[in-house]
This record gives C-alpha cells, structure tokens and sequence, in this order.
C-alpha cells in the first residue's frame, strides 16, 4: 500500500462547520510535521529555561534553573529547580549544559587517544646513555696463535632464575658462556667467559635456553640438534631427522621437554625427549614425533622454465617461535616471502603431493610484486606481539592473538636487512625493540600503546664494522643490558652509563674502540 493511501481519517468539525464542506483528511505527514513543530517549541522553552542568568544572592550562593533529563519529543514534563554552590559570576554569563557524546564509536577514539597519550611519553633518551667500553667487548678467533677471526651466529640470555648468564655460539661449532653481572668498567682487560667448549663438528645456528637455564639445546649446520647440560658441559642426546641446516630452534612454554626445530629443508619437526629414543654407541639418539613439510613453498624467481624443477620451491624455513598464549600454536617464517603462518603441532601429515594447511596466516606485508623473505622472527614479553624482519628494510609489527595484515611497520634509514641472519628482540618491558642491521648499526625503536613509534625517535648503537645480526636483551627489570654480536667477530655488552656514554663521544681514541649511541629521528614511517 503506498504512503498516500495510508490517512489517519479524523472529522475537523470547525473547519467543516465553517466551510460547509465534508470531513477532512488527515495525512501520516501531516502528523510528522505537527509532532516536529511540537519538538521544536518544547526544545526552544527548555533552551530558555536553562540559559537563564545566574543571580548572586545576598549569602553568595548561585541559583539556577535546571533541567535533570531531555524531555520525550511526545511528553513535555515541567523543569525542576536546583540548587548548585557555585562562584560568583559577573552578571549575564549563561551556564551551558555539557556535550554529550551520542555515539560509541567517538566514545571509543577518545578512549584510544586518552590511553595513547598517556602512554606516550617518550624515554628514548634514556637509551643515549647506552655504551660498550672495551671490558664490555669480546673478539672470537678460533686459534689464539694464529689469530682467526670466528663469526658469531647467536647469541641468548638465561632466564631471571640464573640471571646474568649470555650464552654464544658461532661457525667453529663452540658455546660460550658469559657472566655480564661481573662487568668492571673500569678494567683494561676485555671480556672472556666462564665457560667454552666444542658442541658440534659444524657451525652452530642458533642455541635456546630451557625456562630452568640448566640444559640449552643447540641447531648446528650438521644437520642435527644436541642437548645439553650447560653446567657439567655433558650432551644429554643427539636429535637426527633434517636432511639440511638446522636455522632456529624454540622450547614449548608450558613444557620441558618439548621444543621445535627448522631447517633449511623446509621442514619442522617437533620433539620430546621422553620418547623416539634408542642407544648408539652409548649416546641418546632421538627422532621426532611429528613433522611438517613444505611449510614455506613458494615460487621460482627465474623467468625462464628450468629444466627438471616445477614452478614451486621448498624454501627455507628461516626463523620459529612457539606462542605463549597457546603453546600448541608455533609461528614461523621463511625465505620465500614475509607471511607468517601458524602451525598446530598436533597436526597429522598429509599426503606428499599436497602442501601443508596452517592455522592461520597473514596477508602479505608489502605491495611489491617481488617476493621478499623473512629473516627473523621475535615475541615481546607478554606474548601479544610478533615482530618480523622482511628484507624489504622494515620490521612489521603483528597481532599475536589475531593474525591478519600487520598493524604496523618500523623502517629507519639506519636498517638494512639484506641477508637472514638479521636478529630481533623485544625488551622485559616491551617498550623498545632492537634489530640488526647490514651496515653494522643497531637500531632500537620506543614502541607506544599502538606498536608504531609515534614520537619518531629512536636510537642508533654503533660498534660494529660489519653486520650485527644477534640480539639478545637481559630479561630483568632492574636494568638495561643489551648484547649484540656482529660479522667482525665482536661481542659488545651494552649498559647505562651517561658518564662513559659522554667519554665515548668526546674521546677520538675511545670513539674508535668503544661502542657508543645517540638519538635520531625518524624520516618515513608507514603504520597499518
């Protein structure tokens, strides 16, 4: 039925009295025009009613008339007085009534802009006072006669229940372990560790520390894992299954022993070290309890067919980390591109023609049409957050708990990331994050509410002459301690300290050995 049939039939009789004519119709619009008009006189009386002047009386006490609630456009109720104890006024000054905020979705960016603001004071200054005399450093030669130098690949700290232990690895296949509580500033000697053994016939990729900081357990280039007592210095067993480079290596949270691994092969493998055990030549020989394969496929770069190979590729599988609120979950990325995929390690094998299907994964993080790999992949302190170092010179910023397209990227004209052996760390208390750099720098972004660095500062540590690929923050509270190890075989323990800081930059002598920062500021930032 159309509106123009639908009347509301209503006898006027004075109009139909004085014009002699029938009884006239009354439309659905003329009603809405007369409820308007209603509205508007009652909203005009109510406006009149509040702003009226306010009256100082002989005791000082304001009197003003007030209305407690918005009438109903269809029910006008007569205003109420109220008493208010307010200052004195000069003479024709109206009292207005607060805006009220009518909508949840201003409500909520007030919200976001109040919380940013208060989170957004800026302590990256702190961080200009960070240094690395020359007791803070250590040079790797893998003979002592013949002096060769010896490149770190990574580098971890213990957890707060060992505090202050630094373990290392590099390509000679040795672990040292370092005491960075024993540091004297003053002292002319350098760095040396507490303890240094051989652990593999091959380099060694990575090393994590168990959550008790009694065993680690190390991925070497030999294409095995080993398990180890760090203080008898004893290997508790062998874990054989990649047919290539082990890259990274992460232990379950919520369990002991229970880590994974990734390899160059394309593949992670999950391992217990309860059981797929046997004996050979008196050494525990472990093998995994699952495995995924192909996690990281992707697409030939040539634009030519090769002969003999598909279009798809088994890339390399660069960088894992198990997520804390979920430790059945495990992150990972590869060389293939910049999506991280999440992986369930309940998940059974499929058939080998078809590919492996992740939990989840996010949508791709640059624009480019070139394919791009991951270097690194790192968590903050409370787990919400991965950060993930693309060899497009950026750091996108993911949501841990809702994996989608990153919610924001972190470039600076000081970071390069041109290989996969550029590391990322979050600080204790997720408020800065370091990464590596190709051209030696390491720099170290102040992270608001939002995960973008807003204030646009940042600090730029310089000490080394080559890449500095391993990152490694102390994971207490009470102070600031970074460690950072770089293709010029050099280890550097980073700590506050404005007077050396100062000395540092001042002395031509200490400049060129010391390790030192400042503070810059950013030049194109791009948030999501």
């Amino acid at each position: 039925m159309a509106l123009s049939e639908i009347t509301l039939r209503a006898t006027n009789s004075s109009n139909s009295t004085n014009s002699g004519r029938g009884p006239r119709q009354t439309t659905l619009f003329d009603s809405l025009g007369a409820a308007q008009r209603r509205h508007k006189r009652t909203h005009k009386v109510s406006l009149d009613q509040e702003n009226v002047p306010i009256e100082n009386g002989s005791d000082g006490i304001a009197v003003k008339t007030a209305k407690r609630r918005r009438a109903s456009p269809l029910e006008h109720k007569p205003t109420e007085t109220l008493q208010l104890n307010m200052p004195k006024r000069p003479q024709n000054i109206y009292v207005k009534r607060p805006f009220a905020i009518h909508s949840s979705h201003i409500a909520q960016r007030i919200r976001q802009r109040q919380t940013l603001a208060a989170s957004s004071v800026c302590t990256i200054s702190r961080l200009a006072s960070l240094v690395s005399p020359a007791s803070s450093a250590f040079r790797l030669y893998a003979d002592s006669e013949q002096q060769l130098g010896v490149l770190p690949l990574a580098c971890k700290y213990s957890s707060m229940s060992m505090p202050g232990k630094l373990a290392m690895v590099d390509e000679s296949g040795h672990i040292s372990i370092f005491d960075t509580h024993k540091l004297d500033p003053d002292s002319e000697d350098s760095l040396e560790p507490v303890q240094r053994w051989k652990a593999h016939e091959n380099s060694v990729f990575d090393i994590e520390w168990r959550n008790d900081s009694i065993q680690a357990v190390t991925a070497s280039a030999d294409e095995t894992c080993r398990l180890w007592d760090v203080e008898r210095q004893m290997c508790l067993g062998s874990f054989v299954g990649h047919s290539q480079t082990v890259r990274s290596v992460s232990w379950r949270p919520d369990d002991m022993s229970c880590f994974t691994t990734a390899s160059r092969d394309g593949s992670i493998m999950m391992w217990d070290t309860r059981c797929n055990k046997i004996s050979v030549d008196g050494e525990q020989v472990f093998r995994s309890v699952n495995i995924i394969e192909r996690a990281h496929c992707g697409l030939l770069s040539s634009k030519r067919p090769v002969r003999g190979k598909r279009g798809i590729t088994s890339g390399s599988v660069t960088c894992i980390r198990h997520l804390q609120h979920n430790p059945l979950l495990v992150a990972s990325v590869g060389s293939t591109s910049e999506i991280v995929k999440f992986w369930d390690v309940r998940m059974r094998q499929q058939a080998r023609k078809l590919l492996p299907t992740p939990v989840t994964l996010s949508s791709l993080a640059s624009s480019s049409k070139r394919s791009r790999g991951t270097a690194s992949l790192s968590l903050d302190s409370d787990g919400a957050r991965l950060f993930s170092a693309c060899n497009d010179n950026s750091v996108y910023v993911h949501n841990a708990l809702l994996l989608s397209q990153p919610i924001a990227r972190l470039a600076a004209p000081e970071f390069e990331c041109q290989s996969f052996n550029v590391g990322t760390a979050a600080s204790p208390c997720s408020r800065y994050l370091a990464a590596g750099s190709s051209n030696g720098n390491v720099v170290v972004w102040e992270l608001d509410s939002l995960s973008a660095n807003s204030s646009g500062r940042y600090a730029v540590l310089q000490g080394h002459n080559k890449e500095a690929g391993c990152i490694a923050w102390y994971p207490g509270k009470d102070r600031i301690q970074l460690a950072t190890c770089g293709d010029d075989g050099v280890l550097r323990i980073w700590n506050e300290d404005s007077v050396l800081a100062e000395a540092a930059k001042t002395d031509p002598m200490r400049r060129c050995v010391w390790g030192f920062s400042h503070i810059t500021h950013s030049v194109a930032k791009k948030n999501y």
